[in-house]
């Protein structure tokens, strides 16, 4: 309801923006994302005049785009809703690039008259020739003495001026420009921040007179990339650009496109999906791939992300809860939250919301670098977790408030401070856990600049996770290992136990027995359970124990019920007080004294009933219209609890369909009534 509710305000607040402030009717003066007819015939032009300068010193990260982020660098004219950048100056900055101090003056006019923030709100005065700042814009980098600069690039179209912006972002910012001579465009690069990026094989295309191993060692001697990955584009677009259908949500996470089996790019699109699944990530493990549907060719990967939420370009149309969703299941904790188009600028499966907005990386960061523990680890006596701590602000690091904070099997948070043991690196222990149990765990770090960060950047509601192996895993658990009956409704009704097989293979149940001395006599529903049983990998059975005590006996009696599979026997202790067998009578007076087991039924349905006296059995079951569609009366029965089955047949032996239904049961002088539902 929340996530309807804020879909439907923004999609107000996106009406809104079109109808109450206005722009030019071609924001890019007749230019297109894709290189024009006449822009082909000055192809030539593109880096010519480019510089190449010194690569940077020292250790080099490029700051992924789900990092800190400083402010959103847009251009005016307007490729984007007033709406999101209202949302985005809320308490985040916006950079807005504007030819002249005049226009500055009409485009603060027209955030202040639309309720924009305009104290989150600068300017960068230089001409532009388009809006597509993801395209053009300044890719940022840490290097050198925990210093942050910009790493430029001769932009793929021969667009001059929008090729210097990068040039003047670090002239505004007052920090180190570097050129890279190599040919390329922002909405066809992805990076973790850990050293690993992608692209399509555009970037080889646009640079003939480099191989495929210059274009990469360059960017590794500019960027500190390790691992270049360059895939062929599986839209088969004109753009041939990254963003139109996949994204780096984190170091260990990507977001592909979903298409139908029907669409011509179906096979593409599912054979990069299983590139990236198979790829490992900077964490060390697979990437974890999520999925979007765009049946339409909707833009829903070209989004953009900004500190902790993240903004999606919405259709109007039913897919856009579907793209809502995805991005919710991907990025727990994020604020997610979708925007329609412009009049003026529509959003294109090619030309999207990503396209138009640009990260300005926050250049005082508190940067965590950690490498997680994942996967099933051995048990040992503690889990030690390190990470390296950085200040780009150079403010101090708050000793006491970085810490490692970690939860049990679902538990509550703890909090472990982190040991400053040299330099900018922290450590601290995970005490040692249970076999079989799940540590989820998160960093926390403040330093004087008032920044506070997480790792991984969400913290809590998305955190690390592993597990602790079991020396001699068994081949199915039962759960729990004990069922106390205290009152006569228990044994009456009776209580549940389940079969878990947690292994990756099938296991056999072979048996379901008493060993025990007390001659507890106990039976299990579903009673159509045949034996050996095979339980699936990951199966479930849940069982019920009701037990039929005699009277007499004054002391708790217990009996264990052993559960065999082919290699290994597990017990359940069944543990009853005979006392309550005096309150049973009120059980012989009332109408609701029956049991239906399972319901909903899939096979067949047994009915526990009591009869107060001897008497004759009735069971008739009724469709919801009222028809009589089965009817069974049975032979006389004893005093005490009975059982009837029923195949979830009809009167002609014919298989019922899926539905609900009425039953009615008549036992000697009583009458029950109720529902069961039949499934397949």
């Amino acid at each position: 309801m929340k996530s309807f509710f804020k879909f439907s305000l923004l999609f107000l607040c996106s009406l809104f923006s079109l109808t109450s402030f206005s722009q030019v009717q071609d924001p890019n003066n007749g230019l297109k994302h894709y290189m024009t007819p006449e822009e082909a015939l000055r192809k030539n032009e593109i880096g010519r005049s480019f510089v190449e300068t010194d690569p940077p010193s020292g250790i080099i990260r490029n700051v992924e785009e789900f990092g800190p982020t400083e402010s959103v660098l847009i251009r005016y004219p307007f490729g984007i809703p007033m709406s999101l950048i209202k949302e985005m100056a809320k308490d985040g900055k916006v950079i807005t690039i504007v030819n002249s101090a005049s226009q500055q003056t009409t485009v603060n006019s027209q955030y202040q008259s639309n309720g924009v923030n305009t104290a989150n709100c600068s300017y960068l005065i230089a001409n532009s020739d388009s809006y597509w700042t993801r395209d053009y814009g300044p890719w940022y980098i840490t290097y050198g003495d925990n210093q942050t600069g910009i790493v430029d690039f001769p932009y793929n179209r021969p667009r001059p001026n929008d090729d210097e912006v990068p040039k003047k972002v670090a002239q505004l910012q007052g920090i180190e420009w570097f050129g890279m001579n190599v040919i390329h465009t922002g909405g066809n690069y992805m990076t973790d921040g850990m050293h690993q990026s992608s692209s399509t094989t555009l970037v080889w295309e646009e640079n003939p007179t480099q191989t495929h191993e210059q274009v990469a060692q360059k960017m590794h001697d500019y960027l500190g990339i390790d691992n270049y990955m360059v895939e062929e584009d599986p839209n088969g677009t004109y753009i041939d650009h990254i963003d139109c259908w996949g994204k780096f949500l984190g170091p260990d996470k990507v977001l592909i496109r979903k298409v139908p089996v029907s669409h011509p790019q179906y096979s593409m699109i599912e054979a990069t999906a299983s590139f990236y699944a198979s790829q490992i990530s900077s964490y060390g493990t697979p990437y974890r791939v999520y999925r979007v549907n765009t049946p339409n060719d909707e833009p829903y990967t070209n989004s953009y992300i900004m500190n902790n939420k993240v903004f999606v370009p919405f259709m109007g149309t039913a897919n856009d809860a579907g793209a809502l969703l995805a991005y919710q299941q991907a990025m727990p904790g994020y604020l997610i939250s979708g925007y329609l188009e412009l009049s003026s600028a529509s959003w294109e499966s090619t030309d999207a919301l990503h396209c138009r907005t640009h990260e300005m990386s926050d250049r005082g960061m508190l940067y965590i670098e950690h490498m997680p523990l994942s996967g099933t680890l051995p048990a040992q006596a503690g889990y030690t977790i390190t990470a390296n701590i950085t200040a780009f602000s150079q403010q101090a690091v708050y000793p006491d408030s970085v810490w490692v904070i970690y939860k049990v099997n679902g538990g509550s948070y703890d909090t472990l401070n982190m040991v400053n043991t040299s330099a900018n690196h922290y450590s601290a222990t995970i005490p040692g856990q249970m076999e079989g149990s799940t540590i989820a765990y998160y960093i926390h770090a403040e330093d004087a600049s008032g920044r506070s960060e997480n790792h991984p950047f969400i913290g809590a509601p998305d955190p690390h996770k592993f597990e602790i192996a079991v020396s001699n895993p068994p081949d199915i658990v039962v759960s729990p290992d004990t069922l106390f009956y205290s009152s006569f409704e228990e044994l009456y009704f009776g209580k549940e136990f389940k079969i878990l097989n947690y292994t990756s293979q099938p296991v056999s149940v072979t048996s379901i027995t008493s060993e025990g001395t007390a001659s507890l006599p106990w039976y299990i529903d579903p009673f159509t359970l045949n034996l050996p049983y095979a339980m699936a990998p990951g199966e479930n059975l849940t069982l019920n124990v009701r037990v039929h005590l005699q009277a007499g006996k004054t002391e708790w009696v217990c009996d264990p019920l052993s559960v065999a599979t082919e290699t290994s026997l597990h017990q359940v202790m069944i543990c009853a007080d005979p006392s309550v067998l005096t309150s049973r009578d009120k059980y012989r007076n009332t109408d609701n004294s029956v049991s239906v087991f399972p319901n909903p039924a899939a096979t067949s349905a047994t009915f526990t009933y009591w009869m107060g006296n001897e008497g004759k059995l009735q069971l008739e079951i009724y469709s919801l219209a009222g028809k009589k569609v089965y009817s069974k009366e049975a032979s006389y029965h004893s005093q005490g609890i009975h059982s009837e089955e029923w195949d979830l047949t009809d009167s002609q032996g014919n298989r019922l369909s899926p539905g609900l239904y009425f039953y009615s049961l008549i036992a000697g002088t009583k009458h029950y009534t109720g529902k069961i539902s039949v499934t397949r």
